[in-house]
């Protein structure tokens, strides 16, 4: 149950860090499992779709068609199931997958019941040997706010949604029952301790890496594997991730008595790094498929007007403008149609100016710009995310942004949404002179100052998600993240939507003299 497998990435790929992952290593391994283990299950808890040209390109076929290869037993559907909105979901994913799709709290309303409602189901029994496994599905509430599931779809409370299939389960005499979703660690716990007759969670969403022992690379643990859960009717329930990315295939050995009950569960995640040969059936379909993608770079994506100052000169010391498209693309990537009294949920974006690798000249190509454009400027392969902070955290990250002003570091923040500025005579640390954000519970938006104990939602790269560029008070402040889409996906969407853009510098970010740098 990996959160976020990285369907279809090549392990060559620039753009996937390092020889680790890639669904060639994990055909290999699960190979291995299935050649040395009795009733071996393959379980995906959700989010097959989003985070690489893979997705951009094919949609959802390739996630289908290395799933179907590798022969998955079940899935869940994750929230980014849905950034295509219901009927990318449907065309190709839903059509071509040939394991069961669950989620037991995703309810359709009469216009989707005969199409989509009746492509996922909430649960499924498997024959595993001679026994009945169930697995029921779940997926995040917050669907809704992260991606594009429509107007039709319920994401209705996991642990109620879940206790409900259980009971039919049990009706039915199955015994032996897998929760399998994507709603995060928090709730997985949740799911063990309150859903009575489940057995063991797999869950995904908040990519946790889980690990006992000293783990074998770089990612730190939030806890043993499996992690265990009291659950209110007194049983110890193993809950279980994997991490994200394809990096690790999750390994789970669970042993059941008569009666149903989990004896013993013990396992780790394996790290699939290059000591796993890849598999050269599922290498050369990768291959295969890979042939379209060259050509797809090549594609235009839009055009420009002006240069794209993408210069470290401009990026990591004043507002640029190829920083402000970035960030405005940004925010209107998440722009969600709420019925309360918001006009939307985030109205301000944050970019590290390091991330920003190149320019993009408006003068060759007659002011074409590609997706290898795209991929020269965000070469990294992050996503952007959403998060929710306090006002001091954001005023910790601005203080962090010039703190070595004029080192050309790469923390210096590009913003959307947003008004700064700094006095740059005062020592580092009370360099803010005022930061103000863009209301969102507002019929006409304006500037107000960031309050310190107010709670703001921002979308920033997952970079500084994880304290890159030394951004630690993001990592350690955050109260919610949610992992978003691909960051050049989201800049090609937003390119592809105006046809042509000319971004200015505008005043977010003027710096006049040294002393004082304006974002406006």
């Amino acid at each position: 149950g990996d959160e976020r497998s990285a369907a279809a990435l090549p392990p060559s790929s620039p753009r996937s860090g390092g020889c680790f992952a890639g669904v060639a290593r994990r055909a290999t391994m699960i190979k291995r499992i299935r050649s040395s283990e009795s009733n071996v299950l393959l379980l995906d808890a959700g989010d097959q779709f989003q985070g690489s040209v893979w997705f951009n390109f094919y949609k959802g076929a390739e996630a289908a068609h290395f799933m179907n290869k590798l022969q998955y037993d079940a899935m869940a559907l994750g929230n980014h199931e849905f950034d295509n909105g219901v009927e990318g979901l449907m065309k190709p994913f839903m059509e071509e997958i040939r394991c069961p799709v669950l989620s037991a709290n995703i309810k359709t309303d009469e216009a989707l019941a005969p199409t989509f409602g009746s492509s996922y189901q909430p649960y499924k029994i498997l024959t595993v040997g001679s026994e009945r496994v169930g697995v029921v599905g779940y997926t995040s509430q917050e669907t809704q706010a992260l991606s594009r599931p429509g107007p039709h779809l319920e994401f209705e409370d996991e642990v109620t949604s879940l206790q409900l299939q259980v009971n039919k389960l049990q009706t039915l005499g199955v015994n032996k029952i897998i929760a399998l979703g994507h709603s995060g660690f928090t709730v997985d716990r949740e799911i063990a301790k309150k859903v009575r007759g489940v057995d063991v969670v797999i869950g995904g969403h908040t990519n946790t890496f889980l690990f006992t022992g000293s783990p074998p690379s770089s990612e730190a643990t939030a806890g043993p594997y499996p992690f265990m859960v009291r659950s209110v009717d007194g049983r110890q329930v193993p809950v279980v991730q994997a991490y994200a990315f394809g990096k690790y295939l999750g390994y789970l050995k669970v042993t059941f008595d008569e009666a149903g009950n989990v004896v013993k569960s013990t396992g780790n995640p394996i790290l699939l790094d290059s000591s796993i040969p890849q598999d050269p059936d599922v290498l050369a379909d990768v291959e295969e498929w890979k042939k379209s993608l060259a050509n797809y770079s090549a594609e235009e994506v839009g055009k420009t007007l002006v240069f794209l100052n993408g210069t470290s000169e401009e990026c990591r010391f004043r507002e640029c403008n190829l920083g402000n498209l970035i960030c405005d693309a940004m925010v209107n990537n998440n722009i969600r149609f709420l019925e309360d009294e918001h006009w939307n949920h985030v109205s301000a974006s944050i970019f590290n100016g390091g991330g920003i690798r190149t320019s993009i000249d408006e003068q060759s190509r007659n002011g074409s710009i590609t997706m290898e454009d795209l991929i020269s400027v965000l070469p990294f392969g992050g996503t952007f995310d959403l998060v929710q902070l306090k006002g001091s955290t954001l005023r910790k990250a601005f203080e962090h942004s010039v703190k070595r002003y004029g080192h050309s570091t790469g923390e210096f923040l590009q913003v959307s949404g947003f008004h700064v500025e700094f006095d740059l005579s005062k020592p580092s640390g009370s360099r803010v002179r005022s930061l103000d954000i863009l209301c969102t519970q507002c019929r006409v938006p304006q500037y107000e100052p960031v309050e310190d104990e107010a709670v703001y939602t921002v979308v920033l790269p997952s970079y500084m998600m994880t304290g890159g560029d030394g951004f630690s008070m993001i990592k350690n402040e955050t109260l919610k993240h949610n992992s978003g889409d691909l960051d050049i996906s989201v800049v090609s969407n937003y390119i592809t939507q105006r046809r042509r853009v000319y971004p200015s510098v505008e005043g977010r970010g003027a710096a006049g003299s040294v002393k004082k740098v304006h974002l406006r």
